[in-house]
């Protein structure tokens, strides 16, 4: 019975904490809102695009094949430094060898033939010469003129269809050392074998319009990087070639690489991911080359690169927390600075009236009104001041519950102590 009695008076007291919390708030809300505010000043500020991306070598190659057969020979590995023209890897040549063998024989045997007609022409046109001068001194018949003038016809006809056989012959013997040549793959840069997709003995397919072919490494050339970065399309029109960037490698932590935009993408990335997973097809890949850069470097490294797309110095400034929107009939008594008539100097449409208006809360008292700003650039925490503001005014900063429940004309409180928690 005394236990029952206990946890009777337990609640009492916990309902009495919970009755007299409640009528301190109202007490509070009936003051007012309580909320922080900061000073509107000036700072320097730098605008600053964050993107993830992978480590790449500027120049890379992947290698394939142009013909079909077996690697018999694979004379490097993953990760070797290799020159302009080294043999990498050959391919199975008896095939293509004895091709070549079988064509030069049958180009052979077409010169032989063609010399042979060009001897007979060449006789041919000397019989014909003197026909013609014993025809003229009337010692030759007419018959048979005209019947050695045929012969040196049909002479010269089958010099140049010969000629023809030879030049087929001629292309068929190059298309096949050609393709002799093509069994041996050679390095057509300098480099480093970043990635080798095959194994002696393996074989290697060629490529058709709708099925790649065999890749069969990778030659990238190390002394240029980039970091290939994936951007949301919100951020990629602030992005110009040439601005200056801060690359973080998270194999390398403690170094940050300084870089510079050197492409930006005009089409969203589509397919896979670099970082993983599906595109979204909203993000643009945009390319920072490094100015320096570790020696042991390697492709596929992740990095975290800092765009710095604008920088002003001196600048008024509100922190960002501060901004809010609302709509235009509410903010209709402050319309905000420099924007009640289109770029081409026409008043506004009905629907660009009917927008959403970003400002502040300024304090007044112990009140609040809602003044349109206009924004120039956006820092980490803080945000240019354009217009619409002075140097000193008090803008309520938070918190975010206070932002959203505000009114113009609403009773504030203001609490900037430090770990306050103003949920009320």
């Amino acid at each position: 019975m005394r236990r029952a009695t206990k946890i009777t008076i337990g609640s009492g007291a916990i309902l009495l904490a919970a009755a007299a919390a409640g009528a301190a708030a109202y007490r509070w809300k009936a003051k007012g809102t309580l909320v922080h505010t900061a000073s509107v000043g000036q700072k320097n500020l730098a605008s600053i695009v964050t993107a993830n991306g992978t480590v790449q070598a500027r120049i890379k190659v992947d290698l394939s094949a142009n013909i079909m057969g077996q690697i018999t020979r694979l004379n490097v590995k993953e990760g070797e430094a290799v020159r302009k023209g080294d043999l990498l890897l050959v391919i199975d040549q008896a095939r293509y060898a004895s091709a070549v063998d079988a064509r030069r024989s049958a180009f052979e045997a077409l010169e032989a033939d063609l010399a042979r007609q060009q001897e007979a022409a060449a006789q041919a046109k000397r019989d014909l010469e003197r026909a013609e001068a014993q025809f003229r001194e009337e010692i030759l018949p007419a018959a048979e003129y005209d019947r050695i003038r045929s012969q040196y016809d049909q002479a010269v006809a089958a010099v140049r269809s010969v000629e023809r056989e030879v030049s087929r012959a001629r292309a068929d013997l190059a298309s096949t050392r050609d393709e002799l040549v093509k069994t041996e793959i050679r390095s057509p840069i300098d480099g480093v074998v970043t990635r080798r997709n095959v194994e002696e003995g393996e074989m290697v397919v060629t490529g058709t319009m709708n099925n790649p072919g065999t890749i069969l490494m990778t030659i990238s050339d190390m002394s240029t990087i980039e970091a290939a970065l994936e951007v949301d399309q919100t951020d990629v029109p602030q992005l110009k070639i040439g601005q200056s960037a801060r690359v973080l490698i998270d194999a390398f932590p403690d170094t940050p690489f300084p870089g510079v935009v050197s492409e930006i993408a005009s089409s969203p990335i589509q397919g896979a991911s670099k970082l993983g997973g599906a595109a979204t097809g909203t993000d643009y890949e945009v390319k920072v080359t490094l100015l320096s850069h570790p020696d042991h470097i390697r492709p596929g490294l992740t990095v975290t690169a800092d765009i710095t797309t604008a920088t002003k110095k001196g600048v008024m400034t509100v922190p960002i927390g501060a901004l809010v929107l609302r709509q235009q009939d509410d903010a209709s008594r402050h319309p905000p600075p420099s924007r009640d008539r289109s770029a081409d100097g026409q008043p506004e449409s009905v629907a660009s009236r009917t927008r959403d208006v970003e400002g502040v809360y300024v304090v007044e008292g112990g009140t609040v009104r809602f003044q349109p700003i206009s924004t120039g650039i956006k820092g980490e925490l803080d945000v240019e001041v354009a217009g619409g503001l002075k140097t000193g005014e008090q803008v309520v900063t938070g918190p975010f519950k206070a932002l959203r429940e505000l009114k113009p004309g609403s009773r504030i409180i203001v609490d900037n102590r430090e770990n306050t928690e103003l949920e009320m």
